[in-house]
C-alpha cells in the first residue's frame, strides 16, 4: 500500500467521522423537513377554505355568481365551503360581521350590499357594491394569502358580469365594463377594525418582525455556543482547565463568571445584529410598496416591550450557555468541540423555520406543545406576542425560560463540582458500573 493511500485513509477517517456524518444527515433531514413544511403551507393556499357570504340583496343573483366562480377555482366545492347568511335586505355593520366570523371561525367574508342586482341591471348600469371583511392571523410567511383568494373571487365575478353586460346590444354606460364596486375593505386586528387594509398587506409590513427575531436568536445562540464549547475544548487540550479548577476559587464562582461574561457578550452581539438586521429588512420591505402604517393599527412595541424582549433574549442566551457548558464538559479537545454545537443549532433552527414559514396559529395542539418545550421558541415569538397582546404567552415564556436556565445552571455547577471535567465521563461511577455489568454479561 502506497504512502499516498495511507495518508488518504487517515484523512478520510478524520473527515468522515461518526459525528460529521451524523451532522450531515441531520442537515439533510432539516432541509427535507423545511421543503415539506413549505409545500404543505403552499397547498393550504390553493386548497378550498371557508368563505362567509352575507347576502343583503333581495335575490340570490350575486350568491350564485360567487358559487359558480368558487366551483371553477376549487373544483365544485362551493356547497361545502361557501356559507351564505341572509342579511334581510338591510345594511349590516362591522360588529355584526365580526361576530359571525368569530362565532364560526371564518377568516374571510363577502357582504353583498342591498339592491346589488337592481343596480347592475339598470340602464345605464349603476355599480353594485360588495364589501370584504377579513380576520388577520399571524401565520408566518404565507399569512394573509387567503385574502387574495377572496379578492380574486370578487374580481372574477366582476369580470363574468362585465362580459355579459358588454356583449349586450344596448349601450349600458361606462360602468358596464366594471359593474362591481368593492367599496371598503375591513380587517379585524386585535379586535379593532382597520379600513382599506388587507391581511396580506399587514403580513408584508410585518415581515421584518417575523424574520428578524428568529434569525437573530438562532445566529446569536449558535455563535455564542460555538465560542463557549470551543473555548472549553481549547482549555482541555492545553491543560489550562485543570489548572483553573485546582486554584483556590470556588467552582460556583468559575461557572458564574463564565456564564455571566458570555451572556453579556451575547447580549452585545444580539443588540448589534438586531440593529443591523432591522436596517436590512427595512430596506427589503420598503421595496414591497406597502402602504400600511403599523403604528396606526397598533402593531408597534413600546419601550417596556423592548425591555421584555431583551430580558427574554438574555434568558435564552443563559439557557444556551448552560447547555453549552454541559456539552463542553464532555469534549476531549478543540476538534471534538466543533461537533458538540450541533444539538444546540438544531434546537434553534427548528422553531426558527416553523415560526418563519408556518406561524404559531397554524400548528396543531401537539405541535404547539412540542414547540413550546424548546426554550428558544419563546424569545423567537415574543415580538409577535407583544404586538398582538398575547401577554399570557409572554408570561409563560419568561417563566419557562427562568426555570430552564436555572436547571441548566444547576446541572453545570454539579458537573463542575464533580471530577468529570478532569477524568472524563468514562471514569464516573455510573459508567464504570455499566462497563462492569456488560463485561459480566459478555462472560
Amino acid at each position: 500500500m502506497s504512502d499516498l493511500t495511507n495518508v488518504m485513509k487517515k484523512e478520510l477517517r478524520e473527515y468522515l467521522s461518526l459525528s460529521s456524518v451524523i451532522s450531515v444527515v441531520l442537515v439533510v433531514v432539516i432541509f427535507a423537513f423545511m421543503g415539506t413544511m413549505m409545500s404543505g403551507e403552499a397547498d393550504k393556499i390553493t386548497s378550498p377554505s371557508d368563505l362567509l357570504v352575507i347576502n343583503c340583496d333581495d335575490n340570490s343573483f350575486a350568491v350564485d355568481e360567487i358559487r359558480d366562480v368558487y366551483d371553477v377555482i376549487f373544483d365544485g366545492t362551493s356547497g361545502e365551503y361557501v356559507h351564505v347568511v341572509d342579511g334581510n335586505g338591510s345594511v349590516v355593520d362591522a360588529e355584526y360581521v365580526q361576530r359571525l366570523m368569530s362565532e364560526n371561525g371564518y377568516t374571510d367574508a363577502i357582504v353583498i350590499c342591498p339592491d346589488f342586482r337592481n343596480n347592475i341591471c339598470s340602464t345605464p348600469v349603476i355599480k353594485g357594491q360588495m364589501m370584504l371583511y377579513f380576520q388577520f392571523e399571524a401565520t408566518g410567511l404565507f399569512g394573509g394569502a387567503s385574502s387574495s383568494i377572496a379578492q380574486s373571487i370578487v374580481s372574477a365575478v366582476n369580470e363574468r358580469i362585465s362580459q355579459t353586460l358588454v356583449s349586450s346590444v344596448t349601450d349600458l354606460g361606462p360602468n358596464a365594463s366594471s359593474p362591481i364596486d368593492m367599496g371598503s375593505t375591513y380587517t379585524y386586528v386585535n379586535g379593532e377594525v382597520v379600513e382599506n387594509v388587507t391581511p396580506i398587506e399587514i403580513s408584508s409590513a410585518l415581515m421584518s418582525q417575523n424574520f428578524i427575531m428568529p434569525l437573530i436568536i438562532m445566529v446569536i445562540l449558535t455563535m455564542i455556543g460555538s465560542i463557549v464549547i470551543s473555548s472549553m475544548g481549547n482549555e482541555k487540550e492545553n491543560k489550562t482547565l485543570e489548572t483553573l479548577l485546582t486554584m483556590p476559587v470556588k467552582r460556583t464562582t468559575i461557572v458564574t463568571g463564565k456564564l455571566i461574561s458570555a451572556a453579556i457578550a451575547g447580549l452585545v452581539f444580539g443588540a448589534a445584529y438586531m440593529v443591523g438586521m432591522m436596517f436590512y429588512m427595512e430596506g427589503m420591505t420598503s421595496t414591497m410598496m406597502t402602504s400600511v402604517d403599523l403604528a396606526e393599527i397598533g402593531l408597534t412595541l413600546s419601550v417596556s416591550d423592548w425591555a421584555i424582549v431583551m430580558v427574554m433574549m438574555f434568558l435564552a442566551i443563559l439557557s444556551a450557555l448552560g447547555m453549552c457548558m454541559i456539552l463542553g464538559a464532555f469534549t476531549k479537545n478543540y476538534k471534538a468541540a466543533q461537533t458538540m454545537i450541533l444539538p444546540l443549532a438544531i434546537m434553534a433552527m427548528i422553531p426558527m423555520f416553523i415560526i418563519m414559514f408556518m406561524g404559531w396559529e397554524s400548528l396543531p395542539s401537539i405541535g404547539k406543545i412540542l414547540l413550546s418545550l424548546i426554550p428558544f421558541t419563546h424569545p423567537m415569538m415574543v415580538v409577535n406576542n407583544l404586538m398582538f397582546g398575547e401577554m399570557t404567552m409572554v408570561a409563560i415564556g419568561i417563566g419557562y425560560l427562568l426555570a430552564f436556565s436555572a436547571l441548566m445552571v444547576f446541572i453545570t455547577v454539579k458537573v463542575y463540582r464533580s471530577d468529570i471535567l478532569i477524568t472524563g465521563i468514562g471514569q464516573t461511577r455510573f459508567v464504570v458500573a455499566m462497563k462492569k455489568f456488560f463485561a459480566k454479561k459478555s462472560e
